[in-house]
């Protein structure tokens, strides 16, 4: 059985920290639009209004700030953990859009907090989509990056030797750069064991590949449940 998909850090903490990221510039615009005027009591707040409303003014406000980056770093634990393929900008908007409909033409008028987007006001409706889809380009992009660099740190150290640089030369110029580094310090052996599979899964560049280390040797397969290009590891 798969020991992870992510052997440097569980994808739920990968998430929050890319939401975390991304609320951080989702933010910033909505800062951008209530000094410009565009902006009429923001809609974290109005939650906060809504549900507690007996709270000291400064407490309120404190609670909507808490409130607002916790749902962006919630939504993107969710994103880590639902997303199919490697992340980036572009599913990432897509999953900006989708939070934003659930939200602001779903849930929130439901429970009486804001009208739907497309009866609300316009200037607060066209900030709010802009900053989800800005939340979920910059969710995408920050996960993907991660993702990229812990897939490199799932090589073992040690081995009875290394590729040299011109046997790294000669790889498979299809090979993604994360599976390139994977190999570097991999003994001939090992890399003779894992490199088929590693161009199978660049080949379709659907799944990324897990290692078993079995007595006696390695046994790697392309794994539904690894991103690509990662590569996951364990004794199982």
């Amino acid at each position: 059985m798969n020991t992870g998909r992510d052997v440097s850090k569980p994808v739920t903490l990968a998430g929050g920290v890319a939401g975390l990221a991304a609320t951080g510039a989702m933010s910033a615009l909505l800062v951008a639009a209530d000094v410009a005027g565009v902006m009429d009591y923001e809609p974290p707040r109005k939650i906060i209004d809504k549900f507690f409303p007996s709270l000291p003014l400064p407490l309120r406000n404190t609670a909507a700030v808490f409130a607002h980056f916790g749902y962006g770093v919630a939504g993107g634990c969710l994103y880590a953990v639902t997303r199919k393929k490697q992340s980036s900008a572009g599913p990432g908007l897509a999953y900006g859009a989708l939070v934003w409909a659930v939200g602001y033409e779903g849930w929130l008028p439901a429970m009486g907090i804001l009208p739907p987007a497309h009866r609300d006001k316009t200037g607060r409706a066209v900030t709010m989509l802009a900053a989800h889809l800005l939340y979920g380009a910059a969710l995408g992009k920050a996960l993907g990056r991660q993702e990229r660099d812990d897939s490199v740190s799932a090589a073992p150290v040690g081995g009875s030797g290394s590729l040299s640089n011109e046997g790294i030369m000669n790889l498979p110029p299809t090979l993604p750069d994360s599976y390139v580094r994977y190999l570097a310090d991999k003994d001939p052996l090992f890399t003779a064991a894992v490199l088929p599979v590693l161009e199978q899964s660049a080949a379709t560049q659907e799944h990324g590949v897990h290692v078993r280390f079995l007595p006696g040797g390695v046994q790697a397969l392309v794994d539904q449940a690894v991103p690509y290009p990662q590569v996951t590891e364990g004794v199982d």
